[in-house]
């Protein structure tokens, strides 16, 4: 009984190997160039138009949008059915 014991584990476990080593990188010398003209090509920001509708309603803030959101709400009148 102890020799089936050690011998458990055959054709179950398997045998454990490294993976190989990663390699290091290829930087190629002209790096810098390929990314001087990616951002070449790329925009960074793009210009922002607003109309006078989103200027009108971003005029309130923070402040006025807690105060907003901390107001109670209306409650609905039911009486005159």
């Amino acid at each position: 009984m102890n020799n089936q014991a050690k011998d458990a584990h055959v054709g179950v476990v398997k045998q454990f190997s490294l993976p190989p080593s990663p390699q290091i990188p290829n930087v190629t010398a002209d790096l810098s160039t390929q990314l001087d003209a990616y951002d070449a090509a790329e925009p960074t920001s793009a210009p922002v138009s607003m109309s006078s509708t989103t200027a009108q309603e971003d005029a309130g803030g923070a402040d006025e949008f807690l105060t907003f959101l901390e107001a109670d709400v209306p409650k609905p009148d039911h009486g005159h059915h």
